[in-house]
């Protein structure tokens, strides 16, 4: 018998970018091409994106031999067992579920896949996966069923004509009935199929479908109805399955938020679940982003929430999302954030509620619990203040809708906004506990990024009285709390504020006063104590060369802009405008000989 050697030449091509717009762009190339989704989810899943799909893995199993196929154990001989895994998918009434199996992308769906054969092999390993697309609506009825053959070695293996099966084994995917099995490996039970022919769910189901880590086969607790029907072996195959989908989740709390209208107790068990939320791992919450956001925002302005009595809770599930969305191992769900909050948030009356959660926090300093609430709040300020923002926008737009306006909904909005303003200035002049810097220091870090949306409730004027009274609560800053000051400083100067002519006139004088402390010579005497080390002294130095740079900053970038103001012809054209520029400036170069 003679080999000749052969070859084979693969040409692969990497394409960059989204999937269709590549095809789009290759058609002669990968028209009619089918695609295959990774194991798992991209780095981003949108709002409207659906996928469900459960990958299995038939990874190995421990059989033992019985003569003429039987279940009767006899020997553990090696080189003995010929053993063909069949899975199809069936409903909890027993009924066959056709077409829902895929063996490989582009192939046809089957209704039963039937695993490789490994001649004389008792502990073979497959290793072999197997894609289910089961429909979602029928999906919490379905489970999987296993059938287990010994196969003749002179047959050529012809599914269509099967050996009678030794044994049976089924996978819930719903254990409990309403969330899905966990990832992972699974050991499962084999039962003997002489006993029966397992032709009805009745025959096996609420038997014990695995074995737990660390317990044996023969101390599974059978159902007494079930003990003449599902009689265990020793033998087992183990399995390991993943779960890709968009509409079922494999956690308890979060299945819970997700239909909390079907609670039971609907009031303490959404207060539950509600509690429990911080248990929620992250990727399991940013894949399921809008769904969550739907529920959060709908418990809050319904029946439940009586009074109120939710809101906490509901702001703080908030905060914990916001703040998993704003991490840098999710900062691809960002944009998913975005749009949801501009085409899919729907909760108009939120704003209130938001405002005042956060405003209780505020008031509640000494309680070290609310003030790490408070200090996750800060981190995502923005966002909340979007939220609200957003919120008033969807009041406005159904009191168009309806014919009328309400000036006095604006009123209270704009009311509430400066009570939290005012409540953050209160907080940044308190001195205790020693804590509070902390939150303080996230507070001042973030506070130009709520500006954006404020800018769309508070006129400019109303801006800058809002900079002025918190720029004068952080007269009492020391070390790095002037550091972020001054950075704040210099994006106020560099923000939209400063392109209205009134603002910008109020706001270079407010500037002025506000960094010329920082100006002039460095004063050893003013900055650092007697007894101060050298490393101390050196640190208070390069401290106050710092703020020195970030004032001439601030300063530099002020001339630039006025400058800029300056040579404009409509300006230069109105001879008031033109002159008010000019006192802008005049401001400015009062500082310079410093």
């Amino acid at each position: 018998m003679y080999s000749r050697a052969q070859r084979i030449a693969v040409v692969v091509k990497a394409f960059r970018g989204d999937a269709e717009t590549i095809v789009k762009e290759n058609p002669s190339l990968l028209q009619d091409i089918p695609m295959t989704f990774r194991l798992g989810f991209p780095d981003v899943v949108f709002p409207g994106d659906t996928r469900n799909e459960l990958y299995v893995k038939l990874w190995s199993g421990d059989f033992f031999y019985a003569p003429g196929g039987g279940s009767r154990i006899l020997s553990r001989a090696p080189g003995s067992c010929n053993v063909q895994v069949s899975v199809e998918v069936r409903t909890r009434a027993g009924a066959v579920v056709e077409n829902v199996i895929s063996q490989g992308n582009g192939e046809p769906p089957v209704t039963r896949y039937h695993s490789m054969v490994f001649l004389h092999n008792n502990s073979p390993t497959y290793g072999e996966l197997v894609k289910f697309v089961i429909s979602p609506d029928l999906m919490q009825q379905c489970h999987l069923f296993f059938t287990f053959r010994h196969r003749n070695p002179k047959d050529k293996g012809d599914p269509s004509t099967p050996d009678k099966p030794f044994a049976y084994a089924y996978l819930p995917l719903f254990p409990d009935g309403r969330a899905f099995h966990s990832d992972g490996s699974h050991t499962l039970v084999l039962y003997r199929a002489d006993k029966s022919s397992w032709s009805s769910a009745e025959d096996y189901y609420n038997a014990p479908a695995t074995i737990p880590d660390g317990q044996k086969v023969e101390s599974l607790s059978i159902p007494p109805h079930l003990a003449r029907t599902a009689v265990p072996m020793r033998d087992t195959l183990t399995i390991r399955s993943l779960l890709c989908s968009t509409r079922f989740t494999q956690n308890a709390v979060l299945l819970g938020l997700l239909s909390w209208e079907n609670l039971p107790d609907r009031k303490n068990d959404v207060k539950e679940v509600l509690s429990q939320f911080k248990q929620v791992a992250d990727v399991e919450i940013v894949k399921f982003l809008r769904d969550i956001f739907d529920s959060l925002f709908a418990i809050l302005v319904s029946s439940t929430n009586d009074n109120g009595v939710l809101d906490d809770l509901v702001f703080n599930a908030l905060i914990i999302i916001l703040g998993i969305v704003s991490d840098r191992r999710f900062k691809n769900f960002q944009p998913v954030l975005e749009v949801y909050i501009e085409k899919h948030f729907t909760c108009a009356s939120a704003a209130s509620h938001m405002i005042r959660s956060m405003n209780r926090l505020l008031q509640n300093l000494a309680d070290p619990n609310l003030a790490t609430a408070l200090r996750n709040s800060f981190k995502v300020w923005h966002y909340v203040m979007r939220f609200a923002v957003r919120a008033r926008e969807l009041q406005k737009m159904k009191e168009v809708g309806m014919g009328t306006t309400s000036e006095h909904l604006d009123t209270a909005f704009k009311k509430d906004l400066s009570t939290h303003l005012d409540s953050v200035n209160k907080l940044m002049l308190t001195q205790s506990p020693s804590s509070i810097i902390g939150t303080q220091t996230i507070a001042l870090q973030q506070f130009p990024s709520i500006f954006p949306d404020l800018s769309q409730v508070f006129t400019p004027l109303e801006l800058v009285n809002i900079v002025t009274s918190f720029s004068n609560s952080l007269s009492g800053a020391k070390g790095k709390m002037v550091m972020w000051k001054l950075i704040m400083y210099l994006q106020m100067v560099r923000g939209s504020l400063f392109d209205d002519s009134e603002a910008r006139a109020l706001l270079v004088e407010s500037m002025v006063g506000w960094i010329k402390p920082h100006l002039g010579r460095y004063d050893e005497f003013r900055h650092t104590q007697l007894d101060d080390s050298e490393l101390a002294k050196d640190n208070a130095r390069i401290g106050w060369l710092e703020t020195l740079r970030l004032s001439t900053t601030i300063i530099a970038v002020m001339l630039d802009r006025l400058q800029a103001i300056l040579t404009d012809p409509a300006v230069l054209n109105d001879r008031k405008a033109h002159r008010l520029e000019e006192a802008n400036v005049e401001f400015l170069l009062s500082l310079l000989p410093r």
